[in-house]
Order: C-alpha cells, then sequence, then structure tokens
C-alpha cells in the first residue's frame, strides 16, 4: 500500500449566525457536503450541537449555532473548507483539528463512526429557540423561580433561629 493513498481524521467545528436563517444553515451544510464529495473526502459523522451562548460576542452575536464534522481528507481539502469558510457570510467561527494520521480508507471501519444528524426544519426550529446552557437554561429549567434554600435560614421576629422538628423532639 502507497503512502499516497493514506489519509487523516479530521475534525471540524463551525458556528454560524443563529439569525442566518433555516435556508442559509441548509445551502452551507450542502456546500460543505458537496465539497467532501468532489475532493474524495470520506464524510463520516456529522451532528448538530444546536444554538449556544458564546463564551464572547462575536460582532454583535451573543449566540452562535454549532455544527460537527467528522471527516478522512487530505490537507488539500481542509485548505479549500477553510477557504470556503472564510468567505461564508453566515460563519462566526470555525476550527479544524487533526485527529489520527496514516489512515487507509480501504480498510477503515466506517459503520463504527458513522453518524448523521439531520438538519432541524423550521418548525422544529422555532419549537428548540429556548437557551440550551448557562444560567438561563437553568432558570428556565427552575421554573422562573429562584429555589436556593441556603441561601438565608429561617428567622422568628426576634432574631433567633427557629427550632426545627428534631430540636423540638429532643426537647420533649
Amino acid at each position: 500500500m502507497s503512502t499516497a493513498t493514506k489519509m487523516r481524521k479530521y475534525e471540524t467545528v463551525v458556528v454560524t449566525k443563529t439569525d442566518a436563517g433555516h435556508e442559509a444553515q441548509r445551502r452551507l451544510y450542502e456546500k460543505i457536503t458537496e465539497q467532501m464529495a468532489k475532493s474524495g473526502a470520506r464524510h463520516l459523522r456529522f451532528e448538530l450541537w444546536g444554538k449556544r451562548r458564546l463564551a464572547f460576542p462575536i460582532g454583535k452575536s451573543l449566540k452562535g449555532l454549532y455544527l460537527y464534522f467528522v471527516y478522512l481528507a487530505d490537507g488539500d481539502f481542509v485548505k479549500e473548507l477553510q477557504r470556503t469558510l472564510r468567505l461564508s457570510n453566515i460563519v462566526l467561527r470555525y476550527l479544524t483539528v487533526v485527529l489520527e494520521e496514516g489512515i487507509d480508507p480501504e480498510t477503515y471501519d466506517y459503520e463504527k463512526e458513522a453518524q448523521f444528524d439531520n438538519l432541524p426544519s423550521e418548525a422544529e426550529e422555532a419549537e428548540r429557540d429556548r437557551p440550551t446552557t448557562g444560567w438561563d437554561a437553568e432558570f428556565v429549567a427552575a421554573g422562573g423561580r429562584d429555589d436556593d434554600e441556603d441561601e438565608e435560614e429561617d428567622e422568628d421576629s426576634d432574631g433567633g433561629r427557629r427550632k426545627s422538628r428534631n430540636d423540638q423532639d429532643e426537647e420533649d
């Protein structure tokens, strides 16, 4: 087997604008997968991580939609993919990392890794428009209440600590 047929395993995380719209997201996904097919890259996995709050604002965006790709390719494809992502007007950030080198595409176990999430439809996207991480998600999950009982102890009107059931049982 010659070294020319060896490929690398990459992962790419793409963060896009949330207000770009469903159709623009779909076009970007299709453009990336089309580039993979044309260049001979093997698309292994796609995950939609969803809408998440960014650690810091990028431009005027506070949230981003995360897309995760895993694929086998050569270095030339990665350069072309990064060029496409850099020129896209809906991409906020992207990062590509080499996971493994020297993979033979003929003997690789594709079934082990294959997972492809579907992009949500516009109706599903509208339903899911809720916080998924951070304080907002916890606040919504708690029903909008702050139920932190450890914050302060119960005090009666004279400023002393109220007796618990255990304290009352000990006195009896």
